[in-house]
């Protein structure tokens, strides 16, 4: 886990999203893992950063809450945990190209960020406290 954020970085931008797939202990350790920490109203944040765990694993800053989808579903394959989430059925075609042999092992998680372009910089996450997470790619969708 990281002890600062001073190389965090907001990866805000339209038209993309990013995905992790996961192996977590619960569906309530998947979303403590996303939850946001909010500052007093009397405290300065200085540079605009929002901590939360996952932000502070992969130096990400900040994510819109209502461009976010996470669910936890049991042991299945990549493939079988994205359907249903929104926009799966824009990118399936570039995942099927290039994806293969991560997308068909097994995990019980998923987070997507929407209008989110993450760079890789992390590529997976292994904590004793929240669980595996391996950052799958970012790519652009259409509406």
């Amino acid at each position: 886990m990281k002890e600062n954020n001073e190389s965090m970085t907001d990866y805000e931008k339209e038209g993309y999203l990013s995905i992790w797939l996961c192996n977590t202990a619960s569906q309530d350790v998947l979303f403590q893992y996303l939850e946001i920490e909010y500052e007093d109203e009397d405290e300065d944040i200085e540079d605009d950063s929002i901590e939360f765990e996952m932000g502070r694993d992969f130096n990400i800053s900040w994510y819109d809450e209502d461009f976010f989808e996470a669910s936890h579903k049991g042991d299945m394959r990549g493939w079988d945990l994205l359907k249903g989430h929104s926009r799966m059925e824009n990118i399936m075609p570039l995942l099927e190209q290039g994806y293969q042999d991560v997308l068909n092992d097994t995990y019980n998680s998923v987070i997507i960020f929407y209008n989110f372009k993450y760079d890789g910089n992390v590529k997976e996450v292994n904590s004793n406290q929240y669980g595996y997470f391996k950052f799958l790619g970012s790519f652009e969708f259409n509406f």
